[in-house]
């Protein structure tokens, strides 16, 4: 009886944690020298005339000057040119993309990535992901 009430609240909070909605949806995909990690949501990835658009996600080790410890970048990719354009950008004051956001509408200019940049390995991943949508 003690072993079923054990494996049951095990199951429990095992489903909890996989569950977790802050998490569940983020892929690491890479680190810069300061610390950033970066993260896709491979679930969300869309393609559309010959692109892809995805949500890209900084979490900072610390926080930057104005307080920023996260942001979500939603981002349009040129699988062919191996280029994106950042459409949207949301800020957070708590890790993860958690907590309310400040958003901000960039311009949305084409950007080359650097070659062997977290950038260039992120955008090469989402093209291969969206080849099998």
């Amino acid at each position: 009886m003690i072993r079923k009430i054990t494996l049951g609240i095990t199951l429990l909070f095992s489903t909890l944690m996989i569950a977790s909605p802050a998490y569940a949806d983020w892929y690491r995909v890479g680190e810069n020298g300061d610390g950033t990690t970066y993260y896709v949501d491979f679930d969300r990835i869309r393609k559309n005339g010959g692109y892809v658009y995805f949500w890209y996600l900084g979490d900072l080790l610390k926080p930057s000057s104005t307080g920023m410890l996260s942001y979500k970048v939603y981002r349009q990719g040129d699988c062919g040119m191996l280029r994106y354009k950042n459409l949207s950008f949301i800020y957070y004051k708590q890790p993860m993309g958690e907590g309310s956001g400040d958003t901000d509408s960039p311009n949305p200019e084409w950007k080359y990535p650097p070659p062997d940049s977290v950038a260039e390995y992120t955008l090469k991943q989402v093209c291969e992901y969206a080849e099998n949508l």
